[in-house]
């Protein structure tokens, strides 16, 4: 297996799940959520995060990914917020930024 640790924010949702599907069985891999559903809870790779509640430094301190995929949906406030400390903590350490977007930009009113 790969060293790298990859941490994909919003691997809950339908895009973020299908690429931790994928990438799990060669690298590293981590995900967060933000969902009711309990699967997650048991999946010792997956973390819960809240955009608007939680420190999203804590969490990179604690994985030190090398890559991180951003596929977060929310309030967009917080999304941009969110990615600012993103870009800090990779112009601080070895870290790409994979954007994806998300389901917000089909939504003008979120």
């Amino acid at each position: 297996m790969d060293s790298k640790k990859i941490l994909i924010l919003g691997a809950s949702g339908f895009i973020g799940n299908a690429l931790y599907k994928e990438l799990c069985s060669y690298f590293d891999t981590y995900g967060t959520y933000n969902s009711a559903r309990r699967s997650f809870e048991d999946n010792q790779q997956f973390f819960k995060y809240d955009m608007e509640e939680d420190d999203i430094f804590q969490l990179l301190r604690k994985i030190k990914p090398q890559i991180i995929i951003s596929a977060l949906r929310g309030n967009f406030a917080s999304q941009i917020i969110a990615h600012q400390h993103l870009i800090e903590y990779i112009s601080e350490n070895d870290c790409k930024l994979v954007f994806i977007s998300s389901a917000n930009v089909f939504d003008a009113y979120s």
